[in-house]
C-alpha cells in the first residue's frame, strides 16, 4: 500500500490531501488537514516561519485523521513568476519501417525541453500537446503508426527560481521531501475537469486566497496558463476597510456567512451585525450593501480572467466553456455572476471528482481541488511496480518493440 499526499500551499490556508493506492484499485482519500497561514503573498513566500508552521500543522491532521505517516509531498506552487513558453521539435525516422516508437518521442521531448533558461528561471512541466506525421497535424498519440518525419507540438511551463527555492524550503523545515513542484492550475484541472471538457476546449479559473489561475485546456492537454494578481483575500479586505471592522478574521466570516456574489439575489430588508474596529461597538448594516461590495470586487476578478482567456487566443476554442473553482468560488451565485460576466459561454462551478480520488461527500469541495488534483498528479507519476496502469503501458511497449524487432529481422 502506497500513501500520496498533496500540499496545497496558499495565501490563506495550507490544506494537505493523503491517499492511499492499493493494487488494481482506485487511490482512496484516507486524511486531511487545513490550517490557516498567512505566510504567502500571490504565491510568494513572505514569512517563512509562519508558513513552515501551517504546513507542519496541515500535515499533523492529514495524518491523525488516516493514522498514516507523511514524509514526502507534491506541492503546488502558484503566482506571477509562472512563464509559458511554446516549443517544437521535430526529427526525422530512418529505419525501414518507419514506425513511430517510444524511443522516438522520447528524443523529441528531449529535443523540446533542450532550450536555454536564464539562470533565475527552473523548469517545472514539459507538456506535449500534438504531432505531425509528414504533414498531417492533429495527430495524439503517434505510437505505432508510419512517417519519416514527426514534429511535435508542445509547453514548456517555468517558474522564478528564488519563489520556487523558498517554496522547497520551507516544506523541507517543515520536516517534509518536495517529490515534485506541480502548476497548481495544471492539479486543479486533474480534479475537477472531465476528460471530455479537457479534448473539447474548457477554461479553468480557480480563484484562491491570493491569486486567480486561469488555464486553458484542450486536445486533453493544458495549453496556457496565466494569472491574475487577485483572490478571495482581496474580496475579504475590501468588507475588513469598506465597514472597519475589528479584524480581518471577523471580514473573512462576515463573508463566509452571509456573502453572495450577486447583490440582486440578497433581500433588502436583510440585516447584518459586526463589531467596529477600534471601538469594538456592534454595527448593523443592510446585507445587500455586503453584498454590493463582494460582487465588484469578483466581477473584476472574472472580468480580468476573461482578459487573460482573450489574451491567450483560445477563446473560440472553449466548446466547453468556462469551469469556476477554488475557494473564491464557493460564494453563492458565483456561477449566475460568471454567467453575466464570461458571456454565452457555459459556466459551472467545478469540485473534485469523487470517483476520482474517493473523497467524502465533506471535502467534495472547490476548496480542496488543487490538493486533490495534486494527489492524482502523484498517482500519475508512480513507478512501475507502484502504479498498475503505467506498468500495463510499459508491457505494451515492450510487446511493440519486441514485434517491431521480428518484423526487421524476418
Amino acid at each position: 500500500m502506497t500513501t500520496i499526499a498533496g500540499l496545497d500551499i496558499g495565501t490563506t490556508k495550507v490544506c494537505c490531501l493523503a491517499v492511499q493506492v492499493q493494487p488494481d484499485q482506485p487511490p482512496q482519500v484516507v486524511g486531511v488537514g487545513v490550517s490557516p497561514c498567512r505566510g504567502l503573498k500571490q504565491g510568494q513566500v513572505v514569512d517563512m516561519e509562519q508558513t513552515v508552521q501551517a504546513i507542519q500543522k496541515a500535515v499533523q491532521e492529514a495524518q491523525a485523521m488516516g493514522d498514516i505517516a507523511i514524509h514526502e509531498v507534491f506541492v503546488g506552487v502558484t503566482g506571477a513568476h509562472i512563464e509559458t513558453v511554446p516549443r517544437q521539435a521535430e526529427i526525422a525516422i530512418t529505419r525501414p519501417d518507419h514506425e513511430v516508437t517510444e524511443e522516438d518521442l522520447e528524443r523529441l521531448r528531449s529535443f523540446i525541453q533542450q532550450v536555454h533558461l536564464p539562470p533565475d528561471r527552473e523548469l517545472l512541466h514539459v507538456l506535449l500537446r500534438q504531432y505531425t506525421l509528414d504533414g498531417q497535424s492533429g495527430i495524439l498519440n503517434p505510437l505505432g503508426m508510419s512517417a519519416t518525419h514527426i514534429r511535435a507540438e508542445g509547453i514548456l511551463i517555468t517558474g522564478g527560481l528564488t519563489f520556487l527555492q523558498n517554496i522547497r524550503r520551507c516544506v523541507e523545515r517543515a520536516g517534509l521531501q518536495v517529490k515534485s513542484l506541480v502548476l497548481e492550475p495544471y492539479a486543479s484541472g486533474l480534479a475537477v475537469l472531465n476528460p471530455q471538457e479537457r479534448e473539447v476546449g474548457v477554461a479553468l479559473i480557480d480563484i484562491g486566497g491570493g491569486t486567480t489561475d486561469v488555464a486553458i485546456f484542450a486536445e486533453g492537454n493544458l495549453v496556457y496558463t496565466g494569472v491574475v494578481p487577485l483572490g478571495g483575500m482581496n474580496v475579504t479586505r475590501d468588507i475588513y476597510l469598506m465597514f472597519r471592522l475589528s479584524s480581518i478574521e471577523e471580514a473573512e466570516n462576515l463573508k463566509q456567512k452571509f456573502g453572495c456574489a450577486l447583490a440582486e439575489r440578497v433581500p433588502e430588508t436583510e440585516v447584518v451585525t459586526y463589531r467596529e474596529m477600534g471601538t469594538h461597538q456592534e454595527r448593523r448594516v443592510p446585507r445587500r450593501l455586503l453584498t454590493e461590495v463582494i460582487e465588484e470586487r469578483m466581477r473584476e476578478i472574472l472580468e480580468k480572467a476573461l482578459e487573460e482567456i482573450e489574451r491567450s487566443g483560445l477563446l473560440d476554442r472553449l466548446t466547453g466553456g468556462i469551469v469556476l473553482t477554488g475557494g473564491g468560488a464557493c460564494l453563492p451565485c458565483t456561477a449566475e455572476l460568471g454567467r453575466q460576466v464570461l458571456g454565452p459561454l457555459p459556466v459551472r462551478i467545478g469540485a473534485p471528482q469523487s470517483h476520482l480520488v474517493g473523497l467524502s461527500p465533506a471535502h467534495q469541495h472547490p476548496t480542496y481541488a488543487t490538493a486533490a488534483g495534486l494527489a492524482l498528479y502523484g498517482y500519475e507519476c508512480l513507478d512501475t511496480y507502484e502504479h498498475p496502469a503505467i506498468f500495463t503501458r510499459l508491457w505494451e511497449r515492450f510487446v511493440r518493440k519486441i514485434k517491431s524487432f521480428l518484423k526487421r529481422n524476418r
